[in-house]
């Protein structure tokens, strides 16, 4: 299950929510637009050798494989009355990916697949602003469903965070928090987080940070857009159906990954509603595993490891934060 942004992207989106919130409450001076209502994206794999091996270590394949990754993620307003307020979201994911399997060691041998996989998430989200020690206190709790076609739902989890802001200044915002995964196949099922974004003095640098899912440096000014350098953590997984040869079909397991990131990107606003980017750099899987929809992550069935170059383009449709340039 992809859960949109993370230690696992998705489960700390909500996190980056709040800081936004935050960002825009104290009406803080920003120039980055951090509210992206929309993101439309595509990825591109360079190639990376591959091994799979089942539970008991053996080894079960190994060869080649490249890819690309196709996403539209979005978030919509649909109820607020004073504290309280309701977010509806959708992830929509179509992957391709190309292997190169290894049939023949001794002649070095490759048979060459692709394959294509498509998911649909939707959630919804439930957020209470109040105070706790006389700071205010953010309170989420989301409901995501998973499918292949929007129509047939292969999972259901959730997430509950809780977000204390420590600090909000118009240079400093810090935020201290926990959050609960509601789901037997996260990494990590309790993750604290910290949120620092801190605009240097004198500087047009600024640090981002989320941790433990990212963390960017950022200069503004840079063709009259910004210039980024840092790493984040980001979890996708895709449904797929094993039946008695092996083969594979969209149901029910899913390959779930845990991937760092690290990149040098740009990103320029186009008016003052649309943000257009291009990142590139290098991703290292920290785990990917298959396992039946709904078991514990340790019950998995197969298990490897990627490392390739990669390449983003993205256009987001933002809302202009408080103390933007345009």
């Amino acid at each position: 299950m992809k859960i949109p942004l993370l230690l696992l992207v998705a489960q700390l989106s909500i996190s980056a929510k709040a800081q936004d919130t935050l960002k825009y409450s104290t009406q803080t001076a920003i120039p980055y637009p951090a509210f992206k209502r929309l993101t439309i994206q595509q990825d591109y794999f360079g190639n990376s050798d591959y091994k799979i091996y089942n539970k008991g270590g053996e080894l079960q394949e190994q060869g080649e494989v490249s890819g690309s990754r196709f996403k539209i993620n979005g978030a919509i307003p649909i109820y607020k009355k004073n504290r309280f307020s309701l977010t509806a979201g959708v992830l929509y994911t179509r992957q391709s990916i190309n292997h190169y399997k290894k049939v023949d060691d001794m002649n070095n041998q490759y048979q060459k697949t692709e394959t294509k996989y498509t998911d649909f998430d939707a959630l919804l989200s439930a957020t209470y602003i109040g105070k706790l020690w006389n700071k205010v206190l953010i309170t989420n709790g989301t409901v995501i469903m998973g499918s292949t076609n929007f129509v047939g739902i292969k999972k259901i989890n959730g997430m509950v965070t809780s977000t204390l802001m420590i600090k909000a200044s118009a240079s400093t915002i810090s935020t201290l928090g926990l959050s609960l995964v509601l789901d037997k196949s996260s990494l990590v099922p309790v993750i604290p987080i910290y949120s620092y974004w801190h605009k240097f003095s004198g500087s047009d640098w600024e640090i981002d940070a989320i941790l433990p899912q990212k963390l960017i440096f950022r200069r503004s000014g840079v063709l009259n857009g910004w210039l980024s350098a840092g790493a984040e953590i980001r979890n996708d997984s895709f449904f797929l159906k094993l039946d008695g040869d092996g083969v594979n079909r969209s149901g029910n397991y899913e390959w779930i990954s845990n991937e760092i990131f690290s990149n040098i990107g740009y990103e320029y606003l186009l008016g003052k509603n649309f943000l257009l980017g291009i990142k590139g750099g290098f991703r290292n899987t920290l785990t990917t595993r298959l396992i039946r929809v709904n078991d514990k992550y340790d019950d998995y069935r197969a298990k490897t490891k990627i490392a390739s170059t990669f390449f983003n383009m993205s256009l987001s449709f933002v809302l202009p934060t408080p103390g933007s340039r345009r």
